[in-house]
């Protein structure tokens, strides 16, 4: 499952070691982008204004048709302002990230950063 924490820590391994090959450090300001999937509109929005609430990221809720039945999907999508982080960090800010979306039934589907 995407939003499992222990699945979640795991793949902060190994996203910041491929990071870190691309000359990211502590020291270096990230972009992070971040994903979720709703169950509905309604839970949708609410953590994308949740997220609004607590932080200055850009985040906004949306829906697409997807497979042969063209069955909607809502997602929650953003971008974090520019900071730097730190394998601890990235632990720290996923654990949050997960626990607001389990606060509206939203699953957190992993975050992605550009290396510099």
């Amino acid at each position: 499952m995407p939003g499992d924490l222990a699945h979640q820590l795991e793949l902060n391994r190994v996203t910041w070691a491929e990071l870190q090959k691309h000359g990211v450090t502590e020291e270096t300001e990230l972009r992070l982008d971040f994903s979720y999937v709703a169950p509905g509109q309604h839970q949708a929005e609410a953590l994308a204004q949740a997220i609004r609430s607590r932080t200055d990221y850009d985040v906004e809720a949306g829906s697409s048709k997807q497979g042969l039945l063209g069955q909607t999907v809502w997602t929650v999508s953003g971008t974090t302002q520019p900071t730097s982080v730190s394998l601890t960090a990235l632990d720290e800010w996923v654990t949050r990230m997960i626990e607001w979306g389990d606060a509206h039934t939203c699953d957190f589907d992993g975050w992605g950063a550009a290396a510099p």
